[in-house]
């Protein structure tokens, strides 16, 4: 995927005509905190930067992207950026973006349907959708696919067409052709009443819309990873060979144990935790061959089914958060003007405490008792870090707030 990271609208239009080709799958986003949520959570490929984006951390980003498994590659847009090239407005330009995109695409789609939470039918039930032009709203739990299904839909209807992603806060564009794939459903909902006229929109939801939310729109469900535990080995093998194909390298395989491990544990997070969890087991263990017993400590410790702080313990927690300091610490240049130690622990703090308001609903005093905080304590922290508790402030779930 290709990320366009500007709230310009101006930049963003002068870009899109460029980027939005069909084999060019292409999100946009309008803020700092959209940019992290894309970068974690969607596979970015590549990003394309506006210095000026609303809230940009411009000393993270760099190393942010160089701590991913995937390793995004950010090209600046209409500035400069310290660390990053430049690159300007031309179709020259962007070809070879445009080719690592489909490089790093998936190969064998269809089979990977197979693998999806529709079972058995997901090949006719996501071809009869894409005959028509009807909206299609995609319900399941975080991390099971809902994108996958909508870029199928799309790859069978609409190929040659440009598929946008957009985010909570996104609008659609006027000029939008081909599929647009709505991540949140409450949006979904303010476009009941709008004509699609040239794109067909796809709906990812969490739960079933309300009745009359979409009229006509077709509605396929998806099963979390944990209710059809035959597709996790298949699963984990296309993800080893879709990083060894974008990585260049040979494929690598887990042994029994290993294999074991990942049974038991229930996948929350379904595809989505599944797959960050054979990356992360790719970059932090060498050799050909993953065995069970090498796995590292703060790996092992999220497959605990009672993981979580305490199940982790003090050395694996501390494991786990000096795997995603190391890059910004090893990259960190005295000088920039900025306090590393205010920076890193700042944002750790304003990241707990939105985290711990999204789970209360924003309920102050439920959120100080599970900080373990005095509510005053809270009320100041607030102040301090510019922390908003108001709930349209507030991610919808912890994967989306860094």
């Amino acid at each position: 995927m290709l990320v366009l990271a500007t709230s310009r609208e101006d930049l963003r239009a002068r870009w899109w005509t460029l980027v939005a080709t069909g084999d060019a799958p292409v999100a946009t986003v309008t803020d700092w905190s959209g940019l992290v949520a894309a970068l974690a959570g969607a596979r970015a490929r590549v990003v394309l930067l506006d210095p000026q984006l609303p809230g940009l951390e411009a000393e993270l980003i760099l190393p942010l992207a160089a701590s991913l498994a995937h390793r995004p590659l950010v090209r600046v847009i209409d500035g400069t950026l310290r660390g990053a090239a430049t690159i300007p407005p031309r179709h020259s330009a962007v070809a070879p973006l445009l080719r690592r995109l489909r490089q790093a695409g998936d190969d064998d789609w269809r089979a990977r349907l197979r693998w999806c939470g529709l079972g058995e039918l997901a090949l006719p039930e996501v071809t009869a959708a894409a005959a028509h032009e009807r909206p299609v709203v995609i319900v399941g739990e975080r991390g099971t696919g809902k994108e996958f299904v909508a870029r199928a839909i799309h790859a069978l209807s609409r190929p040659k067409a440009p598929f946008l992603v957009l985010g909570p806060e996104a609008s659609i564009p006027a000029d939008a052709v081909g599929t647009v794939y709505v991540e949140n459903a409450h949006l979904a909902q303010g476009l009941a009443d709008r004509p699609l006229g040239r794109y067909r929109l796809a709906c990812g939801a969490r739960a079933d819309l309300a009745p009359g939310t979409l009229p006509g729109a077709v509605v396929l469900r998806l099963l979390p990873l944990r209710e059809r535990p035959q597709h996790l080995v298949p699963l984990v093998h296309h993800y080893l060979a879709s990083h060894a194909r974008r990585a260049g390298t040979s494929r690598r395989r887990f042994d029994r144990s290993l294999m074991a491990l990942l049974a038991a544990w229930s996948w929350p997070g379904n595809e989505r935790e599944l797959e960050h969890f054979v990356g992360d087991l790719i970059e932090s263990m060498p050799g050909p061959l993953l065995r069970g017993r090498d796995l590292p400590g703060g790996l092992r410790a999220r497959l605990d089914p009672s993981a979580g702080v305490a199940g982790l313990g003090l050395e694996g927690f501390e494991e786990v958060v000096a795997a995603r300091l190391a890059p910004v610490v090893e990259r960190w240049h005295e000088g920039r003007g900025t306090d590393l130690h205010a920076l890193v622990t700042g944002a750790c703090e304003r990241a707990l405490i939105r985290l711990a308001l999204a789970r209360t609903h924003g309920n102050r005093k439920a959120t100080a008792r599970l900080l373990g905080m005095a509510r005053n304590t809270l009320q100041s922290d607030l102040r301090r870090l510019g922390v908003s508790a108001a709930p349209g402030s507030l991610p919808e779930d912890p994967e989306s707030a860094i």
